[in-house]
């Protein structure tokens, strides 16, 4: 499977991202919540294979029922009344569906970033930002590389201490067993913290002995800009740009409180509902496109 939107320059796979984040916690439209999910679901899909599987699974359905559950046993807001609660509160229909549409939006949002991560490396970062703000892509680069080493660090810890140390069975096997867990992992975790505060400042006097962030300071890039960046870069721009003449026009207004309020059908949230997939939907389109194109190449020769 051949990933060619992560091949493109930095800029153009930066402001996608940029966009798709930033729009999909701007919209809580129905039809726009759920075209970003879908468009997210099968972005993350395209680029990670199971581990967007396993995090919808482990934490995103978790954490998107619980939201849909508790959102209207807090929130009481809404016109109509389906019933109401033991204690007295009313059930509304409004807290019920907003309570599915910020699901969905934390969703997206989450497999947003599980593809930026996929995306954009570090090197990236340091590219984009290291003569605007040196500093900041230096922290930037430094967060996005700190999840996946710290879980990576985390595993090897924990697989070395099982081998040294192994919980004893006899006497009350099992507060015998949740003790020594909880001890083996408190341990490796304040071993962690240890390293990951070493680690950062060990990187940040490597940085500076290098001379990073400097005036007049050179850097080596293999990043370089063809027509076809700009061909995308052009496309998602005007894509942007039509979207918000469009949302901040009132276009696409809808309220979910005192009643569900807002056009679904209509012109222009037809075209809004098209446009948007379209920009969504770019990764896949790129992917997909040189796939084909390569497909042809090979069967010429």
């Amino acid at each position: 499977m051949r990933d060619s939107f992560s091949k493109t320059h930095p800029l153009v796979s930066f402001l996608f991202f940029a966009a798709a984040i930033t729009f999909s916690f701007l919209i809580t439209q129905p039809v726009c919540v759920a075209i970003g999910l879908l468009c997210a679901l099968a972005n993350a899909l395209y680029l990670n294979g199971k581990k967007a599987v396993s995090l919808s699974l482990k934490f995103l359905l978790p954490a998107s029922l619980f939201i849909i559950i508790i959102n209207p046993l807090v929130n009481h807001r809404g016109a109509t009344v389906l019933c109401y609660l033991p204690w007295g509160n009313p059930l509304t229909l409004e807290s019920i569906l907003y309570g599915f549409v910020s699901a969905a939006v934390i969703s997206s949002a989450a497999l947003w970033f599980s593809s930026f991560n996929a995306v954009i490396n570090s090197d990236k970062i340091i590219f984009l930002f290291g003569k605007i703000s040196p500093a900041l892509s230096l922290i930037l680069a430094m967060a996005l590389r700190f999840i996946p080493l710290f879980t990576m660090r985390f595993k090897e810890t924990m697989r070395a201490q099982r081998q040294m140390t192994r919980a004893s069975t006899s006497g009350s096997k099992a507060s015998r067993k949740l003790l020594a867990r909880f001890k083996a992992v408190s341990g490796v975790f304040s071993a962690m913290i240890g390293w990951s505060m070493e680690n950062a400042i060990e990187t940040s006097d490597s940085m500076k002995s290098r001379g990073y962030g400097l005036k007049g300071r050179t850097a080596f890039s293999l990043f370089s800009f063809h027509r076809s960046d700009a061909a995308a870069l052009s496309v998602i721009v005007s894509e942007t740009v039509a979207l918000c003449a469009l949302l901040f026009g009132g276009q696409l207004k809808f309220r979910y409180f005192p009643s569900l309020k807002g056009e679904l059908t209509g012109v222009f949230p037809v075209i809004f509902y098209c446009v948007y997939a379209l920009l969504l939907l770019t990764p896949l389109i790129i992917n997909v496109s040189e796939g084909i194109k390569w497909k042809c190449l090979r069967s010429r020769i």
